[in-house]
This record gives C-alpha cells, sequence and structure tokens, in this order.
C-alpha cells in the first residue's frame, strides 16, 4: 500500500486558529501544525467531545507522539496511515479519518528546526 503524502496544514497555526478550522469538520477530522512548544508538530484531531492536541516529537530520526514507549514513524505520513487503522490512544479511540484544512503544495518548515 502506497503512503499517501501528509501536508502540514495551513501555514503556522495557533491553538486558537487549530480550533477555529476544526470547529465545522466531523469527528475523525485531523490537521498537523508545526509546534510552538516543541521541535516538532501537533496533530489536531476531532472527537466526538471536542478537539484534542498531541504533540508529535521530531528531535530525531523519526516521528512518535509525546509519551513513554510510543511507536517511531520514519515519517509523518507512515504515523497517519498507522493510525487510519490504530487509533492514538486505546481509552480514546481517534482515528485518523479526514484531512481538514490541507493544501495543494504541502510547505517546508525544515527551516525553522535548523
Amino acid at each position: 500500500m502506497a503512503l499517501a503524502q501528509v501536508e502540514v496544514g495551513p501555514g503556522i497555526l495557533t491553538l486558537q486558529r487549530a480550533n477555529e478550522l476544526l470547529s465545522t469538520c466531523v469527528p475523525g477530522s485531523f490537521l498537523i501544525r508545526v509546534s510552538e512548544r516543541i521541535k516538532g508538530y501537533v496533530l489536531s484531531y476531532v472527537s466526538k467531545d471536542g478537539c484534542k492536541h498531541f504533540l508529535i516529537d521530531a528531535s530525531t530520526d523519526s516521528y512518535s507522539f509525546l509519551g513513554a514507549d510510543q511507536l517511531q514513524h520514519a515519517s509523518l505520513a507512515e504515523l497517519v496511515e498507522y493510525h487510519k487503522e490504530e487509533p492514538i490512544t486505546s481509552l480514546g479511540k481517534e482515528l485518523l479519518l479526514y484531512p481538514c484544512g490541507q493544501q495543494e503544495q504541502p510547505p517546508d518548515y525544515q527551516e525553522l528546526f535548523e
């Protein structure tokens, strides 16, 4: 199965703006944005209870959610593909179903981490 290209959301978004963009989306919708707190990204997700935000560590040569014993992925695309089938948390059962706010041309934020 080919990996889908994952695009980081429309520009550098604040938490408030991500919540606004996702406010009209259905549960299972998500976007990925550059984190303002860590070297990495934030996956903002719409659940039936509202928006959730998961930090993605990109400080090494892999991508994983912050926390103990998290599965490492070679790319953001692999992380998203994996969580289309496997929930982010066992309690929340978050599956990544609908990308939200994606752009046609993927932005390159690598210079932010140099």
